[in-house]
């Protein structure tokens, strides 16, 4: 039977590719796809250890062009065996691009590659001004994704400062409510100090005299009492705005070094001062 299929070895490989490598003029890509796929194919024979030296003896290369004639075989290969209804636009690109072109393109992400070869006038560029189109498409590229993450963090900012806003006005508006609650109380204990003497006044003067030391011992709790809500409320309030006054000077030493510092002395020098004029007093 003459039928029968002679079996492919690394010696009948070698002289496919080596049938390849005189074609003259620049290394289409056709060829350097063929070529790889069969140095995949003769390394998948070869006995361990083997590839290297029959690379030197059989078709004159280094293992580092093997694999970049392999990767490329790998990247653009399928443009031989693809699908019908990307066969026509890959084969275009096996026709029009050279071996070393090609490997430029291996730096431009492969869903992209056939989008950006199409806005190229890919058959009349140096390889050079191919691998300068391909940097300054990375540095676009680049420069937007910083853009869009710039945006993301100043996005994230606006909200972050919103959240605070909204923080600080519950707050306000709890100290208002609070305020309205301590005005009340006042009125309230104002209203039973002017009821306790009305009643007092009606008493006959022996009542009076005999009660006398009693309405002084209310009458000073309920001023002390007064006294307290006052203060503790002046307090929480100075308090707050304290907090308030050092969380933008730690917001405003990030903008201006020397601007917060002026504010941090003179804040200082101010609560010196009211600590020397009121607090010993």
């Amino acid at each position: 039977m003459s039928d029968l299929v002679s079996e492919r070895t690394p010696q009948i490989i070698a002289a496919e590719i080596n049938s390849y490598k005189e074609s003259r003029g620049r290394i289409q890509l056709t060829f350097a796809v063929e070529i790889g796929r069969r140095l995949i194919e003769a390394k998948s024979l070869l006995p361990y250890g083997d590839w290297g030296k029959w690379l030197q003896e059989h078709v004159n290369y280094s293992q580092f062009t093997a694999e970049r004639y392999m990767k490329v075989a790998r990247e653009y290969g399928h443009a031989r065996r693809g699908s019908p209804e990307g066969e026509d636009e890959e084969s275009s690109t096996l026709q029009i691009l050279s071996y070393s072109q090609a490997l430029a393109l291996l730096d431009v992400p492969e869903e992209e590659r056939a989008e950006f070869i199409a806005e190229l006038d890919i058959e009349n560029m140096s390889v050079r001004q191919l691998q300068r189109a391909i940097k300054e498409r990375g540095q676009a590229k680049q420069e937007k994704e910083e853009a869009e993450q710039e945006n993301r963090e100043l996005q994230e900012a606006l909200e972050s400062e919103k959240e605070k806003n909204n923080q600080l006005k519950k707050e306000r508006d709890g100290l208002k409510l609070r305020t309205e609650e301590l005005e009340k109380e006042k009125q309230n204990l104002e209203q039973d100090v002017a009821k306790k003497t009305a009643e007092n006044s009606k008493l006959k003067e022996s009542q009076l005299f005999k009660n006398n030391q009693k309405l002084r011992t209310d009458l000073t709790a309920v001023q002390i009492k007064n006294a307290t809500h006052r203060v503790a409320f002046k307090f929480e309030a100075l308090e707050k705005a304290f907090k308030e006054l050092t969380y933008e000077l730690d917001l405003l030493v990030n903008i201006d070094k020397d601007v917060h510092g002026e504010y941090r002395k003179n804040l200082r020098k101010f609560l010196l001062k009211c600590l020397d004029e009121r607090v010993e007093n």
